[in-house]
């Protein structure tokens, strides 16, 4: 059986600070096995390329199910949602303000702890990261922490809906039989 969870990130704004801001997408095996697989991609920067006019290290894919939220709310008008994976081994979400321009993103995160996290911790617990930091364990009183807890406050309003986990990689990919309907998928609607 698939464990699924839900992964919160803090997502950094210049313009309005980044407290409230935050990217929310559902992860499950196949989410943390495309993670490993497109990390693979990414060549380890050598001797050999380093010398190179262009070199690949970093590889972008979509990510059509994030939800971004100010707050409780979500903000509808980020578009491009997308994971930026490095040849470090990191990753971090990113998309762009509409109406400003803003580039929106999130700290690094390692591929490997992340998938980690994923297999040791309980099925269903979501996964807080703030500022590049597993927030879950976090003393309360510290600022990972306080975050933690004022999202729990607010945990009711700003569910994501557990639809599979999908990396937009391929143009051409024939969709899930769930996706073909003339709607598009509601995204970022209230569950109670």
């Amino acid at each position: 059986m698939s464990k699924s969870r839900h992964v919160v990130m803090q997502v950094v704004r210049r313009s309005s600070g980044s407290a409230t801001h935050h990217v929310e997408f559902l992860m499950d095996d196949i989410f943390a096995e495309r993670l490993r697989q497109l990390r693979s991609l990414v060549p380890p920067l050598g001797s050999l390329n380093k010398q190179r006019d262009l070199v690949i290290d970093k590889v972008r894919v979509r990510l059509p199910n994030a939800v971004w939220r100010t707050g409780p709310e979500v903000d509808n008008e980020v578009e491009g949602s997308c994971i930026v994976i490095s040849s470090e081994g990191s990753f971090n979400c990113g998309g762009k303000d509409r109406q400003t321009r803003e580039k929106l993103v999130t700290y690094n995160f390692s591929i490997s702890r992340l998938v980690e996290l994923h297999v040791e911790r309980p099925d269903g617990e979501t996964l807080y990261i703030r500022d590049g930091t597993f927030a879950n364990d976090e003393p309360a009183e510290s600022p990972a922490g306080l975050w933690v807890a004022s999202l729990h406050e607010l945990e009711q309003v700003m569910r994501v809906p557990d639809a599979p986990s999908d990396f937009d990689t391929l143009h051409d990919l024939t969709m899930r039989p769930e996706q073909r309907g003339g709607a598009a998928p509601a995204r970022g609607a209230i569950f109670y």
